[in-house]
C-alpha cells in the first residue's frame, strides 16, 4: 500500500490513449467553494487493463504545497489493509478520502481566506488535492500507478464557478445519452461531437488588478480519450465540440470506450463517455 501511494507513473507517448490505468479527471463539487463549504469529490478513473483497486485523496492549502503536490507522511497509512488506521491523525495530516472505504469529502477551514484582504477574498485562492490510483495486481511497477492533482479555487467571489454538464453526444448525426452504446464499422471515420446544457457556459464578474469589476464569458474546452482508433482533433475549443473518430481496423475488444472531458478554465470539470461495438 505504501509503496503503491509513493510510485509516480510514466507518460504515454499519446495522451489520448488509454490502455493503462488512468486519472483522466477530477471534479470538486461546489466548483468554487467558500470558507465554510462541504466539498465533495469525484474523478474519471479509468483502469482498461486490470481492475482498480482504489485511490488515495489528501487535501492541502496553497501555501503548503509543492508542484507535486500535497506533502505527506505515507506511514500513517500502513494499517489501511487491516483497518487498524489512526483516524485523527491522518485527518491532520490532510487525508480526505480512502477509496472504496472513505468518500473524499474536505471542509473548508472558515479561516481559509482571512489573510486577504478584503479585494483579494473575491478571487480568493486555491486548495491542493492530490490523489493517487493504485491498481489491483500482485506486482507493482512505478507506470502501473497514476498520481495527480486537482486545484480548487476557494473565493467570495459574487459569481462563483459551477461545472459544467454534458448532456450527450452526437455521431453521425444521431444523438446518442451519457453512457450510451452505439455500433459502429471498422476502419471508417465518423464525426462525433459532444453537448453541453445552455448553463454551462457562464458569464460571470471578474475583479481586476485595478478593482474594476468585468464580465465575461467562459471559453471551455473538451479533451477526447479512447482506448484504440484516433482523433481529427483531440482538444475542441467552444463553440466547436466536433472532432472525427477514425475506428480501428482490427480492434484488439470488440466493446471499447470513448471519453471526453470538459474543463471551463476556472476549475470546473465535467465527463461523459459512450461505448462504442465493434463485433459482427
Amino acid at each position: 500500500m505504501l509503496f503503491l501511494l509513493g510510485c509516480a507513473a510514466d507518460d504515454l507517448s499519446q495522451d489520448w490513449q488509454v490502455d493503462r490505468l488512468r486519472v483522466l479527471a477530477v471534479a470538486a463539487t461546489p466548483a468554487e467553494p467558500m470558507p465554510g463549504d462541504v466539498v465533495t469529490f469525484d474523478a474519471l478513473i479509468v483502469s482498461p487493463a486490470v481492475p482498480l483497486a482504489g485511490s488515495a485523496w489528501f487535501a492541502c492549502s496553497a501555501e503548503s504545497s509543492s508542484d507535486y503536490g500535497c506533502e505527506v507522511d505515507l506511514s500513517l497509512l500502513s494499517g489501511a489493509d487491516t483497518g487498524e488506521l489512526d483516524t485523527e491523525a491522518l485527518v491532520e495530516a490532510g487525508l480526505i478520502g480512502l477509496l472504496p472505504y472513505l468518500p473524499p469529502t474536505w471542509t473548508v477551514p472558515a479561516d481559509y481566506l482571512d489573510a486577504l484582504d478584503e479585494q483579494a477574498r473575491l478571487e480568493g485562492t486555491f486548495a491542493m488535492i492530490y490523489i493517487t490510483a493504485f491498481p489491483d495486481q500482485e506486482e507493482v511497477s512505478e507506470s502501473d500507478v497514476e498520481v495527480t492533482y486537482k486545484r480548487v479555487p476557494v473565493s467570495l467571489a459574487t459569481t462563483p464557478n459551477q461545472n459544467p454538464v454534458v448532456s450527450g453526444f452526437k455521431l453521425g448525426g444521431y444523438d446518442v445519452p451519457p453512457g450510451g452504446v452505439v455500433k459502429l464499422a471498422r476502419g471508417e471515420a465518423f464525426d462525433l461531437e459532444y453537448t453541453m446544457t445552455d448553463e454551462s457556459v457562464e458569464t460571470y464578474s471578474y475583479r481586476n488588478a485595478e478593482g474594476v469589476d468585468e464580465t465575461r464569458t467562459e471559453e471551455p474546452y473538451a479533451s477526447w480519450y479512447l482506448q484504440e482508433g484516433s482523433f481529427e482533433q483531440t482538444d475542441v475549443l467552444w463553440p466547436y465540440t466536433t472532432t472525427k473518430l477514425h475506428t480501428p481496423a482490427e480492434p484488439a475488444l470488440p466493446t471499447q470506450t470513448v471519453w471526453v472531458v470538459v474543463r471551463d478554465r476556472r476549475g470546473g470539470m465535467a465527463w461523459a463517455s459512450l461505448t462504442v461495438d465493434y463485433g459482427d
